[in-house]
């Protein structure tokens, strides 16, 4: 269960950490160190949310839904460094609570997941066409390309699973993260893979799982 009243929240630009994904980040500045040292001896939670509008503001905005994750791993180097790695736990909104030096805390709120019995066979059947093609051309561009699809999710986690591993876009994760229902995250998701299969560039897995 989230711990709701404070959470540390790391706000990274143009990063969006989604459920069940793993991140490995790098801590080196001396706020965010102290804030893996308190997560680590406590909980083990903190809330990774992407920097809205400018990063060079001071402090910068960022987004009011996000992902809470667990620190599932840690490296702690000689000169106070972390390597870590964070697990996608639940979707958050966030409320910013008082600053309290040296890093900044929200209420995070869990948020329902969208109910699978509103997504029709049919906007599953086009996410899983879409990504067979995507898979298609990877495979043409790289024979070496494997990906097993996790094809025992329920459509809205696969659409989760399918945009963390193929889509770089931090503003599509967002809109994927952000939709209430369903059959709008799995729309989503299909749009983000046919822009893939139409782009012509290279295509690669970039997540987690």
């Amino acid at each position: 269960m989230v711990p709701i009243e404070a959470v540390a929240v790391f706000p990274l630009p143009g990063v969006v950490l989604l459920p069940d994904q793993r991140m490995p980040l790098h801590i080196f500045e001396p706020r965010y160190r102290a804030m893996v040292r308190d997560a680590l001896a406590s909980h083990g939670w903190l809330v990774v949310s992407p920097i809205v509008g400018d990063p060079e503001a001071d402090p910068p905005r960022f987004a009011s839904v996000a992902t809470a994750g667990r620190i599932v791993a840690h490296q702690q180097l000689p000169d106070g460094r972390f390597n870590i790695l964070v697990e996608g736990m639940v979707r958050v909104r966030l409320a910013e609570l008082d600053f309290v030096a040296p890093y900044r805390r929200v209420k995070a709120s869990a948020m329902h997941e969208p109910d699978d019995a509103e997504v029709p066979s049919v906007e599953r059947a086009a996410m899983l066409s879409t990504l067979a093609a995507v898979l298609r051309v990877a495979r043409e561009q790289q024979p070496q390309f494997e990906y097993a699809v996790p094809t025992e999710l329920p459509s809205s986690r696969l659409a989760l699973r399918l945009v963390d591993r193929f889509v770089i876009d931090a503003a599509m994760r967002q809109r994927v993260l952000e939709a209430e229902r369903g059959v709008d995250r799995v729309t989503l998701a299909t749009e983000a893979l046919a822009d893939l299969w139409t782009a012509g560039e290279t295509l690669r897995a970039v997540g987690s799982a």
